[in-house]
């Protein structure tokens, strides 16, 4: 069975201390009741909006950006992590794909996606579809000093065949 290991700075743990998250398969697999981890390692809720995760989160969250002032917020999936990472999942499961992706969406100060950068690739096919699921989402606009902003979204996905 194949899954999707997310290494993204914004959801990873960096103790055993802390609670992690998984993101399960919706409908369990062939042969099985069970429904398989799909994403692992996630510090915050998948299924939760910005606006509810709670402050500890949110600072999770603001911590994987630059000088992030107390009236500052970073963008955000508009209905949590679980809808980019289950078709970030869907493209592995479809593809087959292994290593490591970053790349960088652009949501403008209305929270609409405007552009793509590809920082890392294993496979450029691949990438593209990612950065498709990730284009399709709508998103919290940041804020910057209590003002809707134009911010980019990182997303660093490391794709494990297991």
């Amino acid at each position: 069975m194949r899954f999707l290991t997310i290494l993204l700075p914004l959801i990873l743990a960096s103790s055993s201390a802390c609670a992690q998250y998984t993101l399960k398969q919706e409908q369990a697999s062939v042969g099985t009741n069970l429904k398989r981890d799909i994403v692992t390692g996630g510090r915050v809720p998948f299924d939760k909006r910005y606006a509810e995760l709670t402050p500890e989160q949110q600072a999770i969250v603001k911590s994987q950006y630059e000088a992030m002032g107390p009236t500052d917020e970073p963008p955000y999936p508009a209905d949590g992590l679980g809808p980019v990472y289950k078709l970030f999942s869907l493209v592995q499961e479809r593809t087959h794909a292994t290593g490591y992706y970053s790349i960088a969406i652009e949501i403008d100060s209305q929270g609409k996606p405007t552009a793509v950068s590809f920082l890392k690739a294993e496979d450029e096919d691949v990438a593209k579809l990612l950065a498709q699921a990730a284009l399709i989402q709508k998103y919290k606009p940041a804020l910057c000093n209590g003002t809707p902003c134009a911010m980019q979204v990182p997303y660093r996905i490391a794709f494990n065949s297991h």
